[in-house]
């Protein structure tokens, strides 16, 4: 293999060299030629990459793997391969001639796979990026890592999802000189966000733009307007049109500070709409901007955009229940609400069994309103009936709400959730067997709602005792101290995935070793392995109905998609015993310490004393019948699961996942056989899949408004304690397997899958929630710091980056200087 063929300089390259130098190199290489300010820097070409894979063995090692979906254990052995195999000598030299040549500057380092940057799958962010890259030795490592990266686990599943073979893939690496940015970020020459053809979305941060591109930061949001693609006249993009700017909208991150200045955001402006005509479709460029002068990085085209139209979609609510910002991290799809209407029907039920009215209209869910809001609080009339809720909640008090629920309700949930032998059921059959744990689902969950309040009346109740007795600033950690060391089914949970691990881990290094790099297929081969296998199912058939991410149709339980639980046992080898909170004890001296406040007036500490069990009784009730409610969704998830599959069998849907586009109404009469003409049925998946980005994007931007300036971020303390460590972002079940001992957990939401990640974390910081959610009761069981409710940490707070939480006040501080690569 000749220098010629390793190594192209960017400027030799155009569109045509997609083969030899992928997507972004020959991207770049086309820029080039067309004069635009792309810095200079060369491609390590996709056939040095295939030789070096033909010298290690890869296809060989990876293809079992590949066969078996072990995309974990393919990824593992990938990295292996590259990162220890002996680089070929022809490849490495031309590569320092050639780094050399660049005048040995530093560089940034980009993967540039050849199913990359293309019209119909962006693959952004699938492959990795080097930059700040200085030295030979260090360039070619980071090579050595972008070749492993096209087998990273996120890369292979979205490969899979798109029907791309894995081993036909190959992928180049871009070298590039850095640009010393004094700021950057991506343009879109269409918003992708609003869904309008006439403007341009950007978005900047001081500095380097991965913090935008990967979504670590905010930053400033511009938009610019622009001559709609599809109007008359001339052509999107010539020079008539590349005039006609303005900027028409500024949301910055630090009000005063824009990291934009007019004449550079038209300047991109003008240079996208270049981008634009000449590669013929819209545009996501990545650019920085270094004393006044703009410099393009990248640009590929928007694949989330198509020619579909955008359905109708209500008005922003302002009054969505705020448990929903903890326990519906995203916006359901249109079938989820055949699950998650129940949860309205039930809040419902409850507020008119109190004696509040909300009528007809406001209840029902229209079935053919596929967007509407089902989380808004309903419109409530009081009613003469209220002047007995005070007397219905203090009946609560004296009532055992667990022997209740283990009673008739658990039954009814019990028979409703057991397994069925979906392939024998007619269609019919099929969707009536649905709707009826569908009904069991909301009725059960309407008489567990009528007994919540009396929780929460009880916690503001003794929060309101604690702050009088101590004061406020002592009030948050003692109450967390009352409150803590309390087991639920969830920790029990959490307990028995413990002894999984602990099985796995004595059971020798043939298990733990396969275990921990992913190669669950190896565990077939020996009987130590069969057996943790089967320890396994035997807690997924336990705790298996856990919801993923939300108590959705669409998020598989642990059963459903086991992978979290793979990734949890990873972790939890790494852990020699679950953590003691030490509760007992804080909770005996908080008690002591409120009680000889109380003492002045006979009986008031005897009060409090009950008040206090009660509210912690209240609480086992809550996650104990939460933890069991997850059961019907579960068999919910099977029932539709065959659903799709019918409908996909059919020929109505590209893939079974599809039917989660669909409304209820829509999946019942479909497979019934009322479904619509195949074009018919094409553009509504794309019109439902437009939408949807539209609908989860507002979803976010909810959820994460607000949040803390400066090094400074406040939320709601949830579990008391002070401790500094490194942050650790996890932003979903499939990285469970980040987070390290002594890590701080950074995440946007929790419910109760994530609390055994609690027994590794030195502390939890959450976007959403309080402190009387899930994740807090179980903080404050383990005896950990917990900062709930502080909206937008996981943009503040860098991965690896070092914070100190104090979890009675509810603040993080971000630590200046703090290393990031760990």
């Amino acid at each position: 293999m000749s220098p010629e063929t390793i190594v192209h300089r960017l400027s030799e390259l155009s569109r045509a060299d997609l083969s030899t130098a992928g997507g972004k190199g020959a991207n770049l290489g086309e820029m080039i030629r067309l004069g635009l300010p792309v810095p200079p820097g060369f491609v390590v070409s996709t056939q040095a990459y295939a030789e070096q894979a033909r010298a290690c063995g890869l296809a060989e090692r990876l293809g079992a793997h590949l066969a078996a979906g072990e995309e974990e254990a393919a990824a593992s052995a990938a990295e292996e391969l590259f990162r220890s195999g002996a680089m070929l000598a022809s490849v490495e030299g031309a590569v320092r001639a050639a780094y050399r040549e660049l005048g040995a500057a530093r560089v940034a380092v980009r993967s540039s796979a050849t199913a990359e940057d293309l019209a119909d799958a962006s693959f952004a962010g699938q492959q990795e990026t080097f930059l700040d890259v200085a030295g030979e030795d260090e360039v070619l490592a980071s090579i050595r890592r972008c070749w492993a990266s096209l087998y990273s686990p996120r890369a292979l599943h979205y490969r899979r999802a798109r029907g791309i073979s894995h081993l036909s893939v190959e992928i180049a690496v871009v070298v590039q000189r850095m640009v010393p940015a004094d700021a950057a970020g991506v343009l879109f020459t269409v918003d992708p966000v609003k869904q309008r053809s006439d403007w341009m979305l950007l978005s900047a941060a001081p500095g380097l733009g991965e913090a935008i591109v990967s979504g670590r930061r905010r930053g400033d949001t511009y938009r610019v307007r622009r001559e709609p693609r599809d109007g008359g006249g001339p052509q999107a993009g010539s020079p008539a049109r590349r005039g006609a700017l303005a900027i028409v909208d500024r949301d910055l991150e630090s009000p005063g500070r824009p990291a934009l200045g007019d004449a550079e955001l038209l300047e991109l402006g003008r240079l996208g709409l270049s981008l634009e005509a000449h590669f013929g479709c819209p545009q996501d460029v990545e650019f920085a901007v270094a004393s006044g002068r703009v410099f393009l990085l990248q640009s590929r085209p928007i694949t989330t955009l198509g020619a579909a139209e955008i359905e109708p979609i209500e008005p922003a609510p302002t009054d969505t229940m705020d448990e929903a910002l903890e326990r519906f991290p995203i916006a359901p799809r249109p079938l989820d609400h055949w699950a998650i209407k129940n949860n309205r029907r039930a809040f419902i039920h409850a507020l008119r069994d109190m004696g509040f009215a909300v009528s007809d209209a406001d209840a029902q869910e229209p079935p053919a309103h596929v967007w509407r809001e089902t989380l808004l609080l309903p419109k409530l009339r009081p009613t003469v009936r209220l002047l007995g809720a005070p007397a219905k909640l203090a009946a609560c008090f004296g009532k055992d709400s667990s022997a209740w629920w283990s009673g008739e309700p658990l039954s009814q949930l019990l028979a409703a959730s057991r397994p069925v032998d979906c392939a024998r059921l007619g269609d019919a059959e099929l969707i009536e067997r649905t709707d009826q744990v569908a009904e069991v689902y909301g009725d059960v969950m309407g008489q567990r709602f009528e007994r919540v309040p009396s929780l929460m009346l009880g916690t503001a109740a003794l929060g309101l005792a604690v702050r009088l007795a101590v004061g406020k600033a002592r009030a948050p950690a003692l109450l967390a101290d009352l409150l803590g060391g309390i087991h639920t089914k969830t920790s029990e949970a959490n307990r028995a995935l413990f002894r999984v691990a602990k099985q796995a881990e004595r059971a020798g290094p043939d298990v733990a070793d396969a275990l921990r790099s992913g190669r669950t297929g190896d565990l077939r081969a020996t009987e130590a392995g069969r057996a943790c296998l089967a320890a396994v199912d035997a807690f997924l058939d336990e705790y298996g109905h856990r919801e993923g991410v939300g108590p959705y149709l669409s998020t598989p339980t642990w059963k459903n998609d086991p992978e979290p639980v793979w990734c949890l046992l990873r972790s939890f080898m790494a852990l020699s015993e679950l953590p003691d909170d030490g509760g007992g004890d804080r909770r005996g001296a908080a008690l002591l310490e409120i009680e000889r406040r109380l003492g002045w007036v006979p009986g008031l500490a005897r009060a409090f004393r009950a008040l206090t069990e009660h509210v912690r009784a209240a609480t086992v009730f809550r996650e104990d019948s939460h933890f069991d409610l997850t059961r019907p969704l579960s068999a919910m998830q099977t029932l539709v699961a065959e659903l799709g599959r019918r409908l996909h069998d059919r020929g109505l849907l590209p893939t079974a996942t599809d039917v989660f586009q669909l409304s209820e109404h829509e999946a019942k009469a479909w497979l019934l056989g009322r479904a619509p003409p195949k074009e018919e049925i094409e553009a509504l998946l794309k019109r439902r899949r437009a939408t949807y980005q539209v609908v989860n994007t507002r979803w976010q931007k909810q959820r994460l408004q607000g949040g803390g300036t400066g090094d400074e971020l406040r939320g709601t303390g949830a579990s008391s304690g002070v401790v500094r460590a490194r942050a650790r972002l996890v932003r979903g079940e499939h990285q469970f397997d980040r987070l390290r001992p002594g890590e701080i957990l950074v995440c946007s939401y929790t419910n109760p899958s994530w609390t055994p990640l609690f027994a590794l974390a030195a502390g939890v910081v959450t976007d959403t929630g309080g402190a009387g959610s899930h994740a807090a009761i179980v903080a404050r069981e383990y005896g950990i710091p917990a900062v709930m409710g502080v909206s937008g940490a996981t943009e503040r707070i860098a991965d690896g980056q070092e914070i100190l939480i104090d979890g009675a006040e509810g603040l993080v501080r971000l630590l200046p200087g703090s290393d990031t690569s760990g």
